[in-house]
């Protein structure tokens, strides 16, 4: 089983939209393919978690894979209720985030999939217990990883500091994806949307 890690400059930029496509692609390209997201937090008043589900939905429909529905436990067996860092979320409700399960329930997928595609909590620094980060995450699964950051100014610092902290932790790194997270009506145009493209073709120093 292959996995393949997307994380991000920040939370709420699009890595939950890009791991569903990237879930969707590689099912028409005829992989079982699943998805984990090891812990996440803040869930709406139904303790509903939206990126779950969404993941969930995305790998739905693929009968040698659960049956075609994978049980919500399989994407994401630690949630939590309050929008707040994982392991802070997870003090509000009495409990602690436990960091061997954020390994280990990876291996649900062992025999249901071919790819596991894995998404991230927040930024790649983002604390995830009191001792472990994203990034650490990524180590211990030794997953290659996808960033993805929002084309809006003030990207360029976000990912150039996040590809060196990759790079730091020799974290194998397949590319980075420009995702336009701007609303439809946000009004008057962030200038820096059309030289972002190529100023970190620039600076990324061959990373696709």
């Amino acid at each position: 089983m292959k996995t393949l890690f997307v994380t991000g400059t920040d939370t709420g930029i699009g890595k939950t939209h890009v791991s569903c496509l990237l879930i969707r692609s590689l099912r028409k390209l005829g992989f079982r393919t699943g998805a984990y997201k090891p812990v996440c937090s803040g869930a709406d008043g139904q303790n509903v978690w939206e990126d779950v589900e969404r993941l969930r939905s995305a790998c739905t429909g693929q009968p040698t894979v659960f049956g075609g529905a994978p049980p919500l436990d399989c994407i994401c067996p630690q949630r939590f209720l309050a929008p707040l860092a994982p392991h802070v979320a997870a003090r509000a409700e009495g409990k602690n985030v436990d960091p061997v399960m954020l390994t280990d329930a990876l291996q649900n997928w062992e025999d249901q999939a071919d790819v596991v595609v894995i998404e991230g909590a927040g930024g790649l620094l983002s604390p995830l217990t009191d001792e472990l980060t994203v990034a650490d995450l990524i180590c211990l699964l030794r997953s290659p990883t996808l960033v993805v950051t929002a084309n809006r100014l003030g990207t360029i610092n976000q990912t150039l500091l996040t590809v060196e902290a990759i790079r730091a932790r020799d974290i194998p790194m397949l590319a980075v994806i420009l995702n336009d997270s701007t609303p439809a009506d946000a009004g008057l145009a962030d200038e820096s949307l059309a030289s972002n493209p190529q100023q970190l073709v620039h600076w990324l120093d061959g990373i696709p």
